[in-house]
């Protein structure tokens, strides 16, 4: 079945579909400004998008986790559907 789906949400699972995005890199991608928002209406939708939290640093070189989100590959199928099949 076909979702409707936004414009920023077409462009964040775009994204996704080329692999795993870091949270705050998907605000930009998407156009958005909040990015995790933007991923529970995509889970409200039926898609599960789980988030990793990966090691970085920060400006102070003090360790932080931020998460980086990706598809699942039941994801990518319904998100292939979802985008019109046009896409992968």
């Amino acid at each position: 079945m076909r979702r409707f789906l936004t414009q920023r949400e077409k462009r964040a699972l775009l994204a996704l579909m080329n692999g795993g995005v870091m949270r705050e890199n998907l605000d930009s991608i998407a156009g958005c400004s909040n990015g995790p928002a933007l991923v529970a209406g995509l889970r409200s939708k039926g898609l599960s998008i789980p988030c990793e939290r990966v090691e970085r640093y920060d400006k102070d070189g003090n360790a932080c986790y931020p998460g980086r989100y990706s598809l699942k590959p039941e994801d990518r199928v319904l998100a292939l559907e979802w985008l019109g099949g046009s896409h992968g």
